[in-house]
C-alpha cells in the first residue's frame, strides 16, 4: 500500500512540475474518447447526459456502463453510468460517475430533462459533485446547473451547444470553484455511414480546446473511429458495434506526452 500510493505522489507531482497545468477528463464515453472527446452535437449519444442534455434520446430507453484507465494507472479511473428514459413530456436521463481512488475521488450524480419542439431541442440537467480527500482532510460538496440547446439544421447536418456550472458553484464554504466551460458542436452526415463531428470548447481557466473526429460504418453495426483534439494535444481511435438491442464501444486516447489509455462502455437498449 506505502509503494502504491507513494508511486501515485510521484506521478502527479512529476506531471505538475513538466506541465505547469494539469488537465482532467471531461468526455464520458468511448465512442466519445474515439471521435477525439466530441459529442456536443451527437445525436442519440448514449451519454448525452453529460455531454449536452438537449440531445437525450426522444424514442429509445437505454442504460450504459462506462469505464476509462489515465495511461494505466489503476488509481487515477473513470466508472460511470447512464440511463436515458423517453416520456410524454419529455425525456429524462440520469448519470453516475465517479474519478479516483481511496486518497482523492469526485463522483458526480446528475440529473437531466430534454424536450424537443419539431427540429429544436432543449436540455436542463442538476449536477452534485462531491469530493473526498483520504487521511482525514474531509470532503466537501456542491450543486452545479448545465444547460444545453440542440437543433437538426438539414437532414444531415446538426448544431449543438452547451454551458457548464453556469451557477458558478464552489465547494463548501471554499473558494474552489467547479470548472465551467462553453461548448459548440457541429456533427455532419454525408452519407448513412460516415460521420464527420468538430466542437470548440473553452473552459474559463484554460485555452480553447478545438476538436475533429469521423466515424465511418464499414459493416452493418460495426463502426471504426478516429479523431484529434488541441489544448491537450491528443489522438483518439476505436471501434463500436451496436444492434437493437445492445452496443459495445472500445476507444483510446494517446495523450502528448502522458501516454495511452482505454476505455470501454456497454449499453442496452429496454
Amino acid at each position: 500500500m506505502i509503494q502504491r500510493n507513494l508511486f501515485f505522489c510521484v506521478v502527479v507531482i512529476s506531471c505538475v512540475c513538466l506541465f505547469e497545468i494539469s488537465y482532467c477528463q471531461t468526455t464520458i464515453g468511448a465512442r466519445s474518447i474515439g471521435i477525439g472527446q466530441t459529442g456536443v452535437a451527437l445525436p442519440g449519444h448514449q451519454w448525452a447526459i453529460f455531454s449536452n442534455s438537449s440531445l437525450i434520446s426522444t424514442n429509445e430507453r437505454r442504460i450504459s456502463f462506462y469505464g476509462f484507465r489515465y495511461v494505466g494507472i489503476s488509481e487515477i479511473s473513470d466508472l460511470a453510468a447512464s440511463v436515458q428514459v423517453p416520456a410524454q413530456f419529455g425525456s429524462i436521463g440520469a448519470g453516475f460517475h465517479r474519478y479516483g481512488f481511496d486518497l482523492f475521488s469526485q463522483t458526480q450524480l446528475r440529473l437531466g430533462y430534454k424536450k424537443q419542439f419539431k427540429q429544436f431541442h432543449a436540455g436542463l440537467s442538476i449536477n452534485y459533485s462531491h469530493v473526498q480527500q483520504g487521511g482525514g482532510y474531509g470532503s466537501a460538496g456542491a450543486l452545479g446547473l448545465n444547460l444545453g440547446l440542440a437543433a437538426q439544421i438539414l437532414e444531415s447536418l446538426w448544431f449543438g451547444a452547451r454551458a457548464t456550472n453556469i451557477n458558478q458553484p464552489a465547494y463548501g464554504p471554499t473558494d474552489e470553484y467547479l470548472s465551467r466551460d462553453l461548448a459548440i458542436g457541429l456533427s455532419y452526415f454525408p452519407s448513412p455511414r460516415v460521420m464527420i463531428t468538430v466542437d470548440a470548447v473553452k473552459d474559463v481557466r484554460f485555452p480553447m480546446s478545438l476538436r475533429a473526429g469521423a466515424e465511418v460504418e464499414l459493416i452493418s453495426g460495426f463502426r471504426t473511429r478516429a479523431g484529434i483534439t488541441t489544448h491537450p494535444e491528443t489522438y483518439g481511435g476505436g471501434l463500436g458495434y451496436d444492434t437493437d438491442l445492445w452496443q459495445i464501444n472500445i476507444g483510446f486516447q494517446q495523450h502528448i506526452p502522458l501516454g495511452l489509455s482505454p476505455a470501454i462502455d456497454i449499453g442496452v437498449s429496454f
